[in-house]
């Protein structure tokens, strides 16, 4: 007897499913402690995949979300992060104590889905972030706003999260680099 093709379709697809897991994550966990903790032999590299990353943002690193943020969700392609998360700016503002302002408060109350797509490219220790795109609740937003955010809602809160120009990766790390599926750290 053969399956169905609609079971058949059901079961690629459950196949091809992410594996978002717990243990998904405590293998990213693991990877990042041997990153942070410098345990890396100079010319040695950690692969994390992107269920490992997303399983490590659901599971491990969701109390440290900030207040206003949740349901974030990445996806690698050479050189590309594209992210995702459901985002509630006044609330993530409103923990640096500032008013939003009026314009503000109407523009981006309530919970928002945010996509974004930055490149990323790093060699001889240097890493540099660009934004290409970012859509609120489906909207194309221009650069001069995506500015405007970044300089008002992300600077202040991470100063460390440098766009437009190369930083240091620190970590003695030599590169880090975005795939298909996966970043592969290299010291």
């Amino acid at each position: 007897m053969t399956p169905r093709p609609m079971v058949l379709g059901l079961l690629v697809a459950a196949l091809a499913a992410p594996a978002i897991s717990p243990e998904s994550s405590r293998s990213a966990q693991q990877k990042l402690d041997r990153i942070v903790e410098e345990k890396m032999a100079p010319g040695s590299s950690v692969v994390l995949t992107e269920d490992e990353i997303n399983s490590f943002l659901r599971y491990d690193y969701a109390a440290d979300l900030p207040k206003g943020i949740s349901q974030p969700r990445i996806h690698l392609e050479p050189d590309r992060v594209l992210g995702s998360a459901t985002v509630d700016f006044l609330e993530w503002q409103s923990q640096t104590g500032a008013s939003p302002g009026p314009l503000l408060w109407w523009l981006l109350r309530g919970k928002r889905p945010v996509e974004a797509v930055c490149r990323y490219t790093s060699s001889k220790g240097y890493g540099r972030a660009d934004v290409e795109s970012v859509k609120i609740s489906g909207v194309p937003i221009s650069g001069s706003a995506v500015n405007f955010l970044i300089e008002n809602l992300v600077t202040p809160r991470y100063p460390a999260a440098v766009v437009g120009r190369p930083t240091p990766l620190g970590l003695h790390l030599q590169q880090v680099r975005v795939e298909k599926g996966r970043a592969v750290v290299v010291r």
